[in-house]
């Protein structure tokens, strides 16, 4: 039988999820609907883009996860910390359960946009994109 282990994707994903429930943010796979009860602030992991590659001994390329942090007005500190928690994560080794990634810092971006696409309110939305390169 053969032992298959989880993709560099999956792993990365598995990781920065774990990350984000340990620092007690609330966490979801997917954007919440404006009809459900959400307490802001929260995180969405949002889209991962597999760009590996092979060659005939080893596993290369890199993989981008893209964090959502999502806040109201008044939390635009908290935000702010939540964003940089994430771009700190990524520098450097990061070893997940499977795999060991390199982040780059100038590889890592953040951005903190004004949303307003819910009716009747104005949203804070912090982005992280994280991209490591396979080792």
């Amino acid at each position: 039988m053969v032992d298959i282990r989880k993709s560099p994707a999956q792993d990365v994903y598995d990781r920065y999820f774990k990350l984000s429930k340990q620092l007690k943010y609330e966490t979801y796979d997917y954007l919440p609907a404006s009809n459900e009860k959400v307490k802001y602030p929260f995180v969405v992991l949002s889209g991962i883009e597999d760009n590996k590659g092979n060659t005939k001994t080893e596993l290369t390329g890199s993989i981008v996860l893209t964090i959502d942090c999502w806040g109201t007005p008044k939390q635009r500190l908290i935000i702010s910390e939540m964003v940089e928690r994430f771009f700190n994560a990524s520098i450097g080794r990061v070893h997940t359960e499977n795999y060991l990634f390199y982040g780059n810092a100038q590889q890592q971006s953040t951005r903190i946009l004004i949303d307003t696409s819910v009716p009747n309110s104005t949203l804070l939305h912090g982005i992280v994109t994280v991209e490591l390169q396979i080792q």
